[in-house]
Parts: C-alpha cells; sequence; structure tokens
C-alpha cells in the first residue's frame, strides 16, 4: 500500500518543464547555425541567410512542429545595388539605357503556434531574429535567441496550455527590423480593436524579443548603462557588472513586463534579472530590436537581453564567436525563458483554491 501510494504521489507531481533544458543541445544549435547570413552582405552571405531558413526548418521538422512562412517582398537602395552588381558582368564603360525595375526579392518569417485550450484566444508571442550583421559570426547577435526559441519550443510542445504560444522567427532585423514591422503591418488587425469589432479576434498578452542571451562577466566596469537609464533604475551605481539578465520596456505596458519579469525569477532563482520598464517613452535603444514595431503599434512588448553593446565588447563584429558565449548562465536564461512562459501560458483558474 505505501509502495502504490508513493508510486502515485511520483505520478502526479507536477513537472518542471525547464528541467527539459539541456546545455549541450544549446551549444549544438549555436555552432550549427550558419555564420554568414545577411541580406545586406554579399552573394555569400545571402546564400547562407537561405542556408539558415533551412537549418531552422530542418530542426522545426525534426520536432514535429508545424511552422508558416510568413512571406514578404522587400528590398533598398543598398540591397539593389549589391544585386544590380552580382547580376550584371563587368564592363569597361557602363550603359547609357537605365537598368529595367527589378521585382523586390522574396523574404520569409517563419512562425510556430502551440495552440491553447480554454484561453487559445490570448496569445503570447516569443520572437527571434535568424539574421545576423555583415561579415560577423552572429553568436551572440542572434544565434542565441534562435536557439533559446527552439529550446522552448521544444520543452513546451507537449505541455498542457491555457493559452496560445506563437514563436516567430523573424528576417531581415539587422536591415532596420524589417520582418517584425511587416509581421506587425500584416497581423496588427487581430489585435486591435475597431468601432464595428470592439473585440479583436485575439488577445495579446504580450511580445518577448530574444535579443542576444549568452554573454556575461563578472568582471568591474563590465556593463554601462545606455542614455537616460540612471534616471529610471533604482540603484543605477550597483549596474556596472554585467552578471544579469535584462528585461526593458515601457510604463504603459507594465502589467505584462512585471509578470514576466516576476515568472523569469521564480522560474530560474539563480539568474540575476534587471527590469527597467519604467520609461514613459521608449528611448531609442530600447527599440533596437524586434520589439520595437509591437511598442510602436501601442502592443505590449518587452526585449529580453544580456545589454548588447553596453556589455557585449563583439557587438556587430568577427569576434562575436560561439567561444564568447557563457554557456552555464545562458542555459540558465533559457531555463528561466521556459519557465516564465509556461507560467504565462497556465494563469491561475479563477475557480482554483487559495494557496
Amino acid at each position: 500500500m505505501i509502495a502504490a501510494a508513493c508510486a502515485l504521489a511520483f505520478t502526479l507531481a507536477p513537472i518542471n518543464p525547464a528541467d527539459a533544458v539541456e546545455k549541450d543541445r544549446l551549444q549544438g544549435l549555436l555552432t550549427s547555425i550558419p555564420t554568414k547570413r545577411a541580406a545586406l552582405g554579399d552573394a555569400e552571405h545571402r546564400r547562407g541567410l537561405a542556408d539558415t531558413e533551412r537549418w531552422l526548418t530542418q530542426r522545426l521538422d525534426a520536432l514535429s512542429l508545424p511552422h508558416a512562412a510568413h512571406e514578404f517582398e522587400w528590398t533598398n537602395a543598398l540591397l539593389e545595388m549589391a544585386l544590380r552588381r552580382e547580376a550584371t558582368p563587368a564592363q569597361d564603360t557602363p550603359p547609357l539605357d537605365p537598368p529595367a525595375p527589378r521585382t523586390p526579392p522574396t523574404w520569409r518569417n517563419y512562425i510556430v503556434e502551440l495552440k491553447g485550450d480554454d484561453l487559445a484566444r490570448e496569445v503570447l508571442i516569443l520572437g527571434a531574429h535568424y539574421d545576423a550583421f555583415p561579415n560577423t559570426p552572429g553568436a551572440d547577435d542572434n544565434a542565441t535567441g534562435v536557439a533559446a526559441a527552439l529550446e522552448t519550443l521544444r520543452a513546451l510542445k507537449d505541455q498542457p496550455r491555457r493559452r496560445t504560444l506563437r514563436v516567430a522567427f523573424f528576417t531581415l532585423e539587422e536591415a532596420g527590423l524589417v520582418g517584425s514591422r511587416q509581421l506587425v503591418k500584416d497581423h496588427r488587425h487581430l489585435w486591435t480593436p475597431t468601432k464595428n469589432h470592439p473585440q479583436p479576434p485575439e488577445a495579446l498578452v504580450g511580445m518577448v524579443s530574444l535579443e542576444m542571451l549568452g554573454f556575461f562577466s563578472d568582471d568591474p566596469d563590465s556593463q554601462k548603462l545606455p542614455p537616460g537609464a540612471g534616471a529610471i533604475l533604482k540603484d543605477p551605481e550597483s549596474l556596472t557588472v554585467g552578471d544579469f539578465i535584462a528585461v526593458g520596456g515601457i510604463a504603459r505596458h507594465r502589467a505584462f513586463s512585471g509578470p514576466f519579469a516576476k515568472a523569469l525569477q521564480d522560474a530560474e532563482p539563480s539568474l540575476r534579472v534587471l527590469v527597467a520598464d519604467a520609461f514613459p517613452i521608449a528611448p531609442p535603444d530600447l527599440l533596437r530590436s524586434d520589439h520595437g514595431p509591437f511598442i510602436a503599434a501601442g502592443l505590449p512588448a518587452v526585449i529580453l537581453t544580456d545589454t548588447a553593446n553596453f556589455r557585449n565588447p563583439n557587438y556587430h563584429k568577427p569576434t562575436d564567436t560561439t567561444d564568447t558565449i557563457d554557456l552555464d548562465r545562458f542555459a540558465l536564461t533559457v531555463r528561466a525563458i521556459v519557465g516564465a512562459t509556461h507560467t504565462l501560458l497556465n494563469p491561475p483558474r479563477d475557480d482554483a483554491p487559495t494557496p
């Protein structure tokens, strides 16, 4: 009888989905993603970006996760010049006629959705861009974000959830947040009430941009603060060491950023989490990732980051390589993301007993 009771208790014990996170698997993702994947680089970088799309979809297929391609056309002057130069043989004299108009190239964000149960209309979005800055391997920026998103999907795909999780892998972030801007433009109607439709099809719980998650330092003065941050932080003088992960947002979205930050800390107490969400208006440095278009559209969104160039000396440089990633603390960060996401997807039921 005692043995049976113990077995039943073990069976009914809650499962912590963060325990599914594996450091070695994260390292494998960081080392296998193509190291040239920039739309505004040379032809090799653009081929690498296409290779990265295949790399990404293969890993989603391996997880048995259906994914949709959100396609759009885009170009700019720099890209046009590069494409024309690559398509036109070298000539001693330039042609007299102007070049014929080109059809803008097609680009793709990739969307994965884990449908919720009784609160399926309420949607939490995680986003990570899979492109990189030209001539940098982009290990921290942003292979860490992509790896964290993939590991979160792996850990939660078979877990119960009341709300819907949508994970967006964005392209062209380094070209000016192009992929996320296009997604917000095309999907904003899902989340925005109108006079004729006061209740939109979905309720956006919030959006989290997973942006550079793997560089940490315990050295004195290894952490800098963006302009204006000191005025809204409680103890800016103590934030001189880059040993934390930061949640950045604005004051009007604290109903989302606060619970998200708390869920991160509850999920992984050994990880130091800094919250900077008291900005009345988002300063430019706070809008440099794929959450920016959501904030601009009045939608709740935050960035989760190691603070990029305010800590990482390899930002947008050829030295942004996998050997600079703190795998132990990166894995702790991913554990926190998995745990916090699971918490936000499963709000307490109204009829649940008060603890």
